[in-house]
């Protein structure tokens, strides 16, 4: 029989109330919440894996120029040492050298070794980014030093270690720029240049390392300063000679809370997201990374390890030395 009420009578859909709609909300903004740290987590893992990548390659490359000329890169050669010949010290550091045995012998062939880095003509090359010198968690990485000037470069997350002390290390007649030992105005205590795989005018070889390979930092990370105008920050200026560009000294842990003395400082008052800094004498900045914990470095061997911020500071000095005589267990790092 047919209900004729039913048919006179349509049945309404029932909706959401405003408090079960409120309540679907409130759920999918928790589970975001929870999803999102874990997206980042992974996005961060997928970096710093990309980041010790490129440091494995920069290993290789240091390897093989070892291989070819018997010796690593001289760090820095140019300003503050005289050259036969050549009044303007060509200035260069020891990622010149390396582009050859990175695959970037183009780049290398496009630069004048005749002049200075900071020569017009330098330009083109010195802009090209080579993408074994970023690290993808460094938000810095298409920084531009000098961005308004003739001789703009690109800069690097890769700085070589330049030892336990600061930019001079055992150079003498610098005056208050670099006495060593170092023993006044010591942010970090007092210390003795012990050597250093990277030197200013110098080589040095694996038969050098008489600590080991596998106890010799070679290179390490660096947050790459971000300029504002012309208040600029020399950290991860790879192609300069001067303070603080193209190395990092193991006088402080990595990032360390002690500000970095540099030349030329934009500190995060002025830069937010820049490692700390002031301009004092002597020269030094630590090794430092976007990592949560620590820094990538490279050593002697070819290894690539994360070591922590907590490392001890005289293990990490240790470290530093290729021919301290220290005693270092494995497991101190």
């Amino acid at each position: 029989m047919i209900d004729f009420k039913d048919k006179l009578m349509p049945k309404r859909n029932r909706a959401f109330t405003l408090i079960e709609l409120l309540v679907v909300i409130a759920i999918i903004a928790v589970l975001i919440a929870l999803l999102l740290p874990a997206v980042q987590a992974a996005r961060e893992a997928a970096r710093r894996a990309q980041c010790i990548n490129n440091f494995k390659q920069m290993g290789i490359a240091m390897h093989n120029y070892h291989d070819t000329t018997g010796s690593f890169p001289i760090g820095r050669m140019g300003s503050g040492y005289t050259y036969p010949n050549s009044p303007n010290d060509n200035r260069r550091t020891w990622g010149f050298m390396v582009l050859p045995y990175l695959e970037q012998g183009a780049l290398f062939n496009a630069i004048n070794f005749s002049v200075p880095f900071y020569e017009w003509e330098q330009t083109t090359a010195l802009m090209t980014k080579v993408s074994i010198w970023s690290c993808p968690s460094d938000g810095g990485s298409e920084t531009i030093q000098e961005p308004t000037l003739r001789y703009r470069r690109r800069k690097a997350s890769m700085a070589v270690n330049w030892g336990n002390s600061h930019y001079w290390q055992d150079e003498t007649g610098r005056g208050t720029a670099g006495p060593n030992p170092w023993t006044t105005n010591t942010p970090a205590g007092a210390v003795t240049f012990t050597g250093a795989p990277f030197k200013g005018n110098k080589s040095t070889s694996i038969r050098d390392m008489t600590d080991g390979t596998s106890n010799t930092l070679l290179v390490g990370e660096v947050i790459i300063g971000v300029n504002q105008g012309t208040t600029y920050d020399h950290r991860g200026d790879i192609f300069n000679d001067d303070y603080n560009c193209s190395m990092f000294m193991a006088y402080t842990t990595p990032n360390s809370k002690i500000p970095d003395q540099l030349a030329y400082c934009a500190p995060p008052t002025v830069i937010p997201g820049n490692p700390v800094c002031n301009t004092n004498e002597p020269r030094f900045n630590a090794a430092r990374s976007r990592h949560s914990g620590g820094v990538n470095v490279l050593f002697g061997d070819g290894s690539v390890r994360f070591t922590k911020d907590s490392v001890n500071l005289n293990t990490w000095r240790a470290l530093s030395s290729p021919n301290g005589g220290e005693v270092i267990s494995a497991d101190a790092y």
